[in-house]
């Protein structure tokens, strides 16, 4: 049963609660009253009390004002201690929750090391995904990642500067950045939800001499006629230097 629901069965007991002690109370006034109406309208809930054993022992058991006092005063504390309890057991919201680094940062630079922007080859990633997005360049001849540049989803984002070369292209989708929290490869800074990492099957050849360059895009979703496919990787992969 959810906050909501509990509380308004609490208020009902207490508008409840009120009701009997406003018709105890006009039963007080009656019977206090010393006119020949009072006296008999006492008379007739004897009579009927004598008639029915069952409904004469309800009328002997109901409370007085002071115990109705006391139990509407209990419902409230009850009604304040639940409510300190849920809000002691409620969930705490990340501060970073919503959190986003600018396009084109590098945030994993202390992992990989500084990139490198020496050739003239360019590489255009639409992120339409529903994450935000690391796009890493991982040179075949190096054998280390060269580029990681940060894609917010639903945007664009050109990576320039790619020197020539064989690469494998893989991507970290998340979102909500913590620039505290610890990653794989032991640096600060990775996404706090729907964390995931893929490649791009295959390598991808980037042309840089001076019969000209390549000028590539990467499209982050699914598309009807594309010829990239991606397979799922472990974070260890990812983060392989």
């Amino acid at each position: 049963m959810n906050k909501s629901n509990k509380i308004w069965i609490l208020a009902t007991c207490i508008v409840v609660t009120g009701t009997i002690i406003y018709i105890v109370n006009g039963i007080s006034n009656e019977t206090s009253d010393n006119s020949p109406h009072s006296y008999s309208s006492k008379n007739q809930l004897n009579e009927s009390s004598s008639n029915n054993s069952s409904s004469h022992s309800n009328y002997s058991s109901t409370p007085t004002i002071d115990e109705l006092n006391s139990q509407i005063k209990q419902i409230g504390k009850q009604l304040r201690n639940y409510d300190t309890s849920y809000n002691s057991n409620s969930y705490t919201i990340s501060e970073y929750k919503g959190n986003q680094l600018k396009n084109g940062s590098s945030p994993f630079d202390a992992c990989f090391g500084k990139g490198i922007y020496s050739g003239n080859a360019t590489l255009t990633i639409k992120n339409g995904s529903s994450s935000d997005a690391i796009v890493c360049l991982y040179s075949i001849s190096r054998g280390r990642t060269i580029r990681n540049e940060y894609i917010r989803k639903n945007s664009s984002f050109t990576m320039g500067n790619i020197v020539r070369g064989n690469y494998k292209i893989r991507v970290l989708y998340g979102n909500d950045w913590n620039p505290t929290l610890e990653n794989f490869c032991g640096t600060k800074g990775n996404f706090e939800s729907d964390v995931s990492f893929s490649e791009f099957d295959g390598t991808k050849y980037f042309e840089d001499t001076y019969d000209g360059y390549t000028v590539a895009t990467l499209t982050l979703y699914a598309v009807v006629g594309g010829n990239a496919s991606t397979s799922r990787i472990s974070q260890s992969d990812f983060f392989s230097k």
